[in-house]
Order: C-alpha cells, then structure tokens, then sequence
C-alpha cells in the first residue's frame, strides 16, 4: 500500500540507472577478505581432498576422502555420544562440483559440547556448485533461421548457440511464472567465467534514448487495460518503431516475446509475454492484463471500448522493457534462452575456448540443512547455483560464517523455522533474487524468540532477476540484526514483516531503490500488531532514491533511536501505524519526515484487515495479554494495550502515538503531521550547515562533532558513528572501508 505523494518518486525514476549494479566499478578482489579463521584440532578431525587418491580412503590425513558426502556419511556411522570438543571436517582447496544437493539432517547433529565443524584450511579457497560446465565443442555458429533473426548492428558469426534441449538442461523451455510474473523467473542461467551473463534486453541498459533514463523505454499512451501505444508521435520514437517488425516476425514464427513493465506502480515490475503488435495502431497488447490495468496508479480511469472495463490513461511513467530475445543481443556478454528452439544464444566477450562456462540448472539449493542442530559451515563459496546458496529448515544452533555466495539465481541463504542460528560475517552478491530470508523464527504466536543474529555481513547487487530485498525477516520473534553493510539493490535493502521484538542496530545501508521506487532502506508494512521492533545506531546514506524508515500501511509499534540518515528523501514516512515512535535521530541534507493519515481514502478501522490480523493473534489471552499490558505501561495508557487498540473510542484508523520528537536536523527539511491522531513532532532542533555541525570529515562520513545542539539529541553518537558497519572477527580478516568500494556518492545519479 502505497502513498499518492510518491508521484513525485515515480517522476524522480528518471535519476536511477538500471541493473547490472556490479558496474559502479568496485573490484571484487578488494571485497575478499573473508576466511575460515584460526585451524584448531579438535578430538576427531577428518579430512577432504578432492585430489586425493580414490583408493584406501579413510578420512585421515594421509588418505582423505575425496567427498564431503563421504565425510558426513562417516561421522554419522561414528558411536554416540560424540567426543567432548567435537568433529572437525576439514575440506581441501579446490572446486568441489556437487552431483546434487548437499545436505545435513537431524542424523548429522552435534551437540552443545560436541559440535561437528565443516571447514575449510585456513588461507584455502573451496567453492562448492551444484552448474554444469559445458564443453567448449558444444557451442555452434548459427544455424540459417537463427542468422536471419540477428540484430542488423552485429554480424552473424560473434553469436554462437547452445542446443540446451540436446543436451538434457531441464528449465528451457518457458519461465516459472508462465506469461505474466514478478517473482517467477525460474530459466537456466549463463555465467562465463565466475560471472553471470546479462540476459539481453532493450532499450541495452546504458541507452536512455527511448525513455527518462537507460535501460527502459517509456510507453508514449495507452489504448486500453492491457494495450499501450510505443509511437504516437509518427516515427519520431524511431528506436521502438524500427524494432517493432522483428518483434511481430518473432510472434508470427512462434517465438515467445516478453516485456517487463511498470505497468501501473513504481514497485514490483511485471514481466509479460506480448500477444500481439498493431502496426497500424503503433500499439503492443500484451497476453494478460497487469493487476488495475495498463496506467499510472496516479493517472486517471478511462473505459474501455471493447469490453468496457475501466483502466488508468497513463501519464506518460510507465516504463517497460523487453527481455530474452534474439533479435535484441547485440553487446558482448548477452544471451537469450529461446523456448521454441529450446537454444542459448549468446554474444561471447571472448573466445569460447579460453572461457570456462557453466550452466545453473539446478533448482535445488547447493546446500540444505534441514532439522540438524549444533553443526557449523565455515569458510566455503557457494556458487554457480540456479536455486539458493543454502537453505535450512528447523533447524537450531547451526553457525554460518566467512561463507562467499555469488552467481546464484535465486537468494542467498533462507532460514525457515529456525532458532539460535549464527548467520556470521558472509559476503553475498550477485544473486538473482534476495540476500539472507528468515522467517518464522521463534515462535509469534506465544512471543517466544529465537535468538538467532544475523551479523556483519556484506550483501550486495542482490535482485539482478527478481527484485527481492537483501534482508528479509518476516513472522519472526526475538533477533539480533546487527554490523551489516548492505548497498546497490533495486528496492528496500531490509524488509521486515509481522514480526515482533527484533533488534537492527550498528547496520549500514547505502544506495538502495535503484530500480524501483516508494521504497525505504528499512520497510516494514501491514500489522497493528508488529510492537517491539528496535532500530537504533544505524547509518542510512548515499540514499537519494530510497526513504530512509518506512513504515507502511499501518506498521505499529516501532521504535527508531539514535540513527543518522543523510541525503535521503524522507528520513521517516509512516503510514497510519501507531505508536512509530523516532527520536533522537541524526538527520543530514533530507527532504522531510513526516507522518500520514489515509483514513479518509482507505480502510484503516475496526473492520480492515489490520485489525482482523491483529484479533487472529489472540491478544486477549496468554503470551499476548500480557505483552498489551506491558505496552499499555510503555506507551502511558492504562489496562491492556490491545483494548484500546480494537476500541472504537480509541479511533484506530488515526496513526495514534506516533512522534518525531528530539531528532537533531542539519539543513532544511519539511516535518509533516496529519490533522488527524495523537501524533507530534517536537523538540526537533535545526543546524543549518554541515559548516556548522562541525562534522570531523564529512566528506568520508566522519560525523563525529563537538556540536552541543547534536550531542544534546544524540549524546552517544560520537562513538557509535566508529562502531556502524562491518567489524574485524576471526572471519572478516579486513573490514571494508567506504572508500575502497565506491560508497561515498549517489549511485543512481551515474
């Protein structure tokens, strides 16, 4: 659900540039300074060696085994109970190529005294992948009907193609989703040389020509819920109209043509299969109508001629381009998945025989623990996969740390019913959907935490495919988020969903919202009942597409304190929530802050569905009654929180309890309150220049300062600022430094 006055976002689109993100021009040898930590013994070591001799393998140091399935399905043979101190599995260097997934269950768990350890030597990289290499003679020229289909800027011959069909890869011949999807990817995927391939597209993704800015074109009208114009104004948008007849040869040759679009919102693009193009209109209908139709939310309702549904006329914002086509491979390093032929065709920046190339195919995650308990991962790459990096499932005390995942098509670690897990000091990028997903943690029905920590972690270039978030925590109770650097993502960088009592403090997140937009570095939406999340000590910055805290559609009970956020439009946005309470925040060169009423346009009352989740609760009774009185105490009200809340005499539509009180504010910026609700901001102080706030180095966010008016609001922040972000453990060898990796400017405004 998302507010009207973020039309003007949709106009500020025209800042952003498109994925893939890995070219604001780090080095990702600079980023690899992970390891595996101190090589301690412990009672039974056993040892791995892929290069090993097959022969007489006993796990021993002398002769290892050649498998890491092989050294578990050892342990789990061993006498119980296990040796005080535990197992260690140590793994050798080198590429361990994984016939499918591997996996840990309850039959391979430690103990609390007794762990079992897979590891790597210390100083040795060992990288586990579930792809495929292709063999160098599998690539052939184009035959005769694919040359006649390629791009007229390139030649033929620079484009080779790969019999996928042939040679048994199973997820060619269509994506998941089907013809129309946001989520659903779910194809093949290339990577040439440890780097994923772009699939191709148009407009190429450095060419604004056909729209506001690169990578997308804009649709110039539309002509009804599912059909937009691509040239009313006769052939001077050539770049579309040229293109148009390669496209409609495609469609009448069988060939499936999709676009992706942001067909009615600024968030969430839809990617649809075109069922015609109208020449004579200058007009793409596409095979399925988007949710509301074709048109800007903000545009207004027309009616449609042929089966007089009402749909939106579009302003002129809604942006689209095409993927996965043939005819638009034109740059070194495009490829394009062809269904109907079941081929790869692909543009190689190289000579194929001096490339390694892999093939993702394998839907199933690369590791999987699934009920194990007391077990640790440490040091290993994960790459190459078309599913997760690792997914675990009820499982506890299991610690995740100096992990690499990259080159994956999905996310990088999901965390589904766990507890008392460590996701520590990891480094994840380059993944086709999210970064870390945990979700039902703990245990929200009877508020009992799962005391798991996801901390210092570096994630990045997450959402290249579909647009997830690096960070989300959803029906979870009772976490640590802590010390992580997240950047350069097409949307919100944490996403945190009907979930209570977690803690965000020390983060850092910069350069997020690049794709899309009406996004918040920190979002959270939908729940009257979400009391007890702490967001202290973070830095949001470099954040010019982004809000900064955004707390939507009725998002209740959180607490911001002590944060800074710097160069953002709206330092905090919340939506009709109550008791979103920010205070003693740290704000530098951002637009507003602000506090909104929606009642008056949608449903926010006893009868909407924030008060049906919250009655679903049961807050009447057991482990939630006595939280309400607990919070009825915090926030000054007598009894039962939950009574007033579910009252009508409380008018719970109204964002009742929400403050933007003693928050230190350097520039000019707007605070903005609703008519309507307990709401207030006050004790908000203003230095007027970074000059005056005397900040030691700005320009490298150095914002310690002797200023009394900030110290008064923020009296800690002089040693909290030193403390944001990444630290040095027995995993993160070297912490990064903002200017080793490009973090000190706006991304978007490339």
């Amino acid at each position: 659900m998302k507010n009207i006055r973020y039309i003007l976002l949709a106009a500020g689109l025209v800042l952003l540039l498109t994925f893939p993100l890995w070219r604001f021009g780090w080095s990702d040898s600079r980023l690899g300074s992970l390891d595996s930590g101190p090589d301690p013994q412990t009672p039974v070591n056993v040892y791995v060696d892929r290069s090993a001799n097959a022969s007489g393998q006993n796990g021993s140091k002398q002769h290892p085994f050649t498998t890491i399935e092989t050294a578990r399905d050892y342990i789990r043979e061993l006498q119980r109970p296990l040796p005080q101190g535990g197992i260690t599995v140590w793994v050798k260097g080198g590429e361990y190529t994984l016939a499918s997934t591997l996996e840990w269950t309850a039959a391979d768990s430690g103990t609390a005294t007794s762990p079992i350890i897979y590891r790597t030597f210390s100083g040795e990289k060992v990288s586990l992948t579930n792809g495929k290499t292709v063999n160098p003679a599998d690539w052939r020229p184009l035959d005769a009907q694919a040359r006649s289909r390629v791009n007229p800027a390139i030649k033929p011959d620079q484009l080779v193609e790969l019999d996928v069909r042939k040679l048994g890869f199973r997820n060619s011949t269509g994506f998941a989703g089907g013809d129309s999807f946001t989520e659903q990817w779910g194809i093949l995927q290339l990577i040439v040389n440890d780097t994923m391939q772009p699939i191709s597209q148009w407009p190429n993704r450095n060419d604004a020509s056909q729209g506001t800015r690169p990578g997308w074109a804009v649709a110039s009208g539309i002509l009804n819920a599912r059909s937009f114009f691509y040239d009313p104004k006769q052939n001077q948008n050539t770049g579309a109209a040229s293109r148009m007849i390669s496209w409609e040869k495609a469609i009448q040759s069988g060939h499936d043509v999709y676009l992706q679009g942001f067909w009615r919102t600024v968030w969430s693009p839809v990617t649809i299969r075109i069922q015609q193009i109208q020449s004579a209109s200058r007009s793409i209908e596409l095979s399925k109508t988007p949710q509301g139709g074709i048109g800007s939310k903000f545009s207004t309702f027309a009616a449609d001629a042929t089966d007089h549904n009402p749909y939106r006329v579009g302003d002129g914002s809604e942006e689209w381009r095409l993927l996965n086509l043939l005819e638009e491979i034109d740059q070194p390093g495009e490829w394009a998945l062809d269904f109907k032929d079941g081929k790869l065709y692909y543009y190689p920046a190289r000579p194929l025989n001096e490339s390694h190339t892999v093939i993702a195919d394998n839907t199933d995650p690369i590791v999987r623990i699934n009920g194990a308990s007391y077990m640790k991962l440490i040091g290993f790459e994960l790459k190459n996969g078309m599913g997760n990096g690792i997914t675990m499932q009820n499982t506890n005390h299991i610690t995740l740390a100096g992990l690499t995942i990259r080159n994956v098509s999905n996310g990088g670690i999901t965390d589904q019913g766990g507890s008392q897990n460590m996701i520590q000091s990891n480094d994840i990028y380059d993944t086709g959907s999210f970064g870390i997903s945990v979700s039902n943690a703990g245990n929200r029905a009877k508020l009992i935490a799962s005391n798991t920590r996801i901390t210092n972690n570096h994630i990045y270039n997450t959402g290249i495919l579909v647009h997830l978030e690096p960070l989300i925590i959803r029906e979870s109770v009772g976490m640590r988020i802590d010390h992580n650097l997240l950047h350069d993502v097409p949307k919100d960088a944490v996403r945190y969903t009907f979930s209570n009592k977690l803690l965000f403090e020390y983060n850092e997140v910069h350069n997020t919202g690049l794709v899309e937009g009406d996004t918040g570095a920190f979002y959270t939406a939908q729940d009257w009942g979400s009391y007890g999340n702490v967001l202290r000590y973070n830095l949001i910055h470099h954040n010019e597409r982004s809000n900064g805290f955004y707390a939507d559609g009725g998002s209740s009970g959180n607490t911001y304190q002590n944060n800074i956020i710097q160069d953002t439009k709206r330092a905090f946005i919340i939506e009709n929530g109550h008791h979103n309470v920010a205070t003693g925040n740290l704000l530098i060169h951002i637009g507003t802050m602000e506090i909104n009423d929606r009642s008056s346009s949608l449903n926010y009352g006893l009868n909407s569905e924030y008060a049906q989740r919250l009655r679903k609760l049961n807050p009447m009774s057991g482990a939630w009654k006595t939280y309400g009185e607990q919070l009825a105490k915090q926030y000054g009200l007598t009894g039962n929180l939950w009574n007033h809340v579910l009252s009508a005499a409380w008018k719970p539509q109204y964002p009742n309890g929400s403050k933007l009180n003693n928050n230190a504010i350097v520039g000019q910026a707007k605070i903005a309150l609703p008519k309507k609700g307990d709401t207030s901001a006050t004790g908000n102080v203003t230095v007027k220049t970074v000059q005056a706030a005397g900040f030691y180095n700005y320009s490298n966010l150095d914002l310690r300062t002797n200023n009394s008016m900030i110290l008064k609001k923020f009296p800690s922040l002089n040693r909290v600022i030193t403390e944001i972000g990444l630290y040095k453990d027995p995993y993160r060898v070297q912490p990064l430094k903002r200017n080793e990796y490009d973090a000190l400017r706006n991304h978007a405004s490339n």
